[in-house]
């Protein structure tokens, strides 16, 4: 989660658009405050967002070196329970310092969020499970070739509540194939080109209307 210190009350804000608004209601004292001095708060660690920012391909590294500890930890039948579950908890905490460095806040999707997909006239079928105004993670609904790394394609969507169906450019940014257990579907995440200000504006609003838990009055 990030927060800051209410510049006027001083007590401490929290909210997940802290690092795309440039103002907010402070839930304490109710006054419009800007936004500054943000900070990445887990439940072991607290860093301002800017240091961290300043050092997260160190922290990007230490992630991938704690996945290959976990995997070890968790083959050895001579490693504790306590060892397992420690190395689990400081595993999340990178993961959260990490989520907490993005330009974006990204919302997970519960309802069935229909997408099509066009990749040089081949169609897609997917569907939405995480949205941010910066971009996308798609599972494909079907096994097949996935657009490749790098390439762009168009994505169309309709978001509840809204009438129009959004026609968005996006660039592949990373694929997951399916599992050799056929558990999880294939799927990429993608990163939205030049998104309009319409569909913006429908993104920002309905991800706004949707997140859970208490929100306040936010600028972009």
């Amino acid at each position: 989660m990030l927060q800051m210190h209410c510049p006027n009350c001083k007590e401490v804000i929290k909210s997940p658009f802290l690092a795309e608004v440039s103002t907010l209601e402070c839930s304490h004292c109710k006054e419009i405050v800007q936004v500054k001095d943000v900070y990445i708060a887990t439940k072991n660690f607290t860093m301002h967002r800017e240091d961290f920012l300043n050092r997260i391909f160190r922290f990007e590294k230490l992630l991938r070196e704690v996945e290959k500890e976990k995997l070890l930890l968790a083959n050895s039948k001579s490693v504790s329970a306590k060892s397992l579950e420690s190395i689990n908890q400081f595993y999340s905490s990178l993961q959260e310092l990490l989520v907490g460095a993005r330009n974006c806040y990204r919302m997970e999707i519960t309802c069935d969020l229909h997408a099509e997909m066009n990749d040089n006239n081949n169609i897609f079928e997917g569907r939405v499970l995480n949205l941010s105004t910066d971009g996308a993670l798609i599972e494909f609904l079907a096994s097949g070739n996935l657009p490749r790394k790098k390439s762009v394609i168009k994505i169309k969507f309709c978001l509840p509540g809204f009438s129009e169906k959004l026609s968005i450019q996006a660039k592949v940014v990373w694929t997951k194939a399916q599992n050799e257990d056929q558990e999880s579907q294939p799927a990429i995440g993608v990163t939205f080109i030049d998104l309009n200000d319409e569909a913006h504006e429908c993104i920002w609003h309905y991800i706004l209307d949707n997140t859970p838990g208490p929100l306040h009055k936010v600028s972009k």
